[in-house]
């Protein structure tokens, strides 16, 4: 069972009030109900609420991320070690020096795959079915937070994370190839497309360059980087904008409840106030057949 490979409890660890914690457990469908009665709570407390009250409901993706942090924490620490050797990697290969980007970018992969596997198990059992596209925004997240600084992670290792991160510090995978571009300016430029030009015709495959081709390897490696990360900084911009699009309905449903709140208590002092009339017509006219 998940819950049996629990690591560490994130109550553990210090950090929000778990209260706030035990409201990120909570599944989409009933979260505006567990707010409200956590902030009810607040306010009864004497604590402040505003927060608790701005909070909007998480999307499936979000709640699924929160989940893993709080029943597979040992899935977000593979993770977040295997960031870790990937940007100690690509700093070296700005030196030049590419020769662990390949196995280091291996292991964040794997420990992706781990995360979106530990999220699909614990929908497991739940009411509600994941679809690929829930299970890939789930994906583009943990890729963005896994070379994150502690700041980005921090809401997503305590099990309160709000909406989906942007993208990480894996992107500066896209920015290898110009980091390494020489600083000369258009001159260098001018410079590097004659030296192309000049440069003999690329040896036969009797005369097989290991160099050239681990190089050849590298730039693929980064292309093919740079292309996922964009899809994933698309899909991560789609899934913002509907987060945007959920939080207005939201806000305008809060709006109409309590437009229908106050209706309801209108209608409530109406009927009193009718209820009232009623009675004192009743003692009235009994007063009147007395006489």
């Amino acid at each position: 069972m998940a819950r049996a490979r629990r690591s560490k409890s994130t109550a553990d660890r210090g950090g929000p009030d778990p209260r706030l914690r035990e409201l990120f457990a909570v599944s989409p469908a009933g979260f505006v109900a567990a707010r409200d009665a956590l902030a009810r709570s607040l306010a009864a407390e004497g604590s402040s609420d505003a927060r608790v009250k701005r909070l909007r409901r998480p999307t499936l993706a979000v709640w699924l991320l929160n989940a893993v942090a709080r029943e597979r924490p040992d899935a977000l620490e593979t993770l977040f070690a295997a960031g870790d050797r990937l940007r100690q990697a690509q700093l070296r290969a700005v030196r030049g020096d590419a020769s662990e980007m390949r196995p280091s970018g291996s292991a964040v992969r794997d420990a992706v795959a781990a995360g979106v596997a530990a999220a699909r198990e614990l929908t497991i059992g739940q009411d509600h079915g994941v679809g690929t596209a829930v299970l890939d925004q789930v994906e583009g997240a943990l890729r963005a937070v896994a070379t994150a600084d502690v700041a980005a992670r921090t809401p997503l290792q305590q099990g309160v994370l709000e909406r989906l991160p942007a993208l990480g510090g894996i992107e500066l995978l896209t920015g290898l190839a110009a980091v390494r571009q020489p600083a000369g300016g258009r001159h260098d430029a001018r410079a590097s497309a004659a030296s192309r030009e000049r440069a003999p015709a690329p040896p036969g495959r009797g005369d097989r360059d290991p160099e050239r081709e681990r190089k050849a390897t590298d730039r693929n490696a980064r292309s093919e980087a740079a292309r996922r990360e964009r899809g994933r900084a698309q899909a991560l911009a789609e899934a913002e904008r509907r987060e945007r699009e959920l939080r207005a309905a939201e806000a305008r449903l809060q709006k109409a409840e309590r437009e229908l709140e106050n209706l309801r208590q209108r209608v409530a002092a109406v009927r009193k106030d009718s209820e009232a009339a009623r009675q004192a017509a009743l003692a009235a006219r009994a007063r009147a057949d007395a006489r």
